[in-house]
């Protein structure tokens, strides 16, 4: 899994996994894992992306730093895990706290409007989505 982001957060917490899955018996798949594990915190190398001729503004990823008081995902994950039946994870966020996640089962990202409480697929990868910031 690439590194897209730069200013990483280095202390990761993955207990936060093992607790997700136990809580919601899931698994987590291992390219969330991963991509989070690389981007913990970081600022996108790239902020603006396009899917399918639409820009997306993308602020900073996920931390795995509980000390992270901005963008540490426990309140997040377990928000989006609650409201899909544990489905969905967050992976970043844009300005307009609107956030980036990852279908757990199929491996597709969406773009979560906030304010419509609308997913917009834009990415029917993992490795697609990273692929944006090149």
């Amino acid at each position: 899994m690439k590194c897209i982001s730069e200013k990483r957060k280095l202390n990761i917490n993955k207990k936060i996994f093992e607790d997700a899955e136990k809580t919601y018996s899931i698994t987590i798949r291992s390219d969330i894992k991963d991509f989070l594990g690389k981007n913990s915190g970081g600022y996108p190398t790239k902020d603006i992306i396009i899917s399918d001729g639409e820009e997306y503004e993308v602020r900073v990823f996920m931390s795995l730093d509980e000390s992270d008081k901005n963008y540490y995902i426990l309140k997040p994950m377990d928000y989006f895990l609650k409201k899909t039946k544990g489905k969905i994870i967050p992976i970043g966020i844009d300005s307009g706290d609107n956030y980036y996640c990852v279908n757990n089962e199929t491996g597709k990202v969406y773009y979560w409007s906030a304010g419509e409480d609308t997913y917009y697929c834009i990415s029917e990868t993992l490795d697609r989505f990273i692929s944006l910031f090149e």
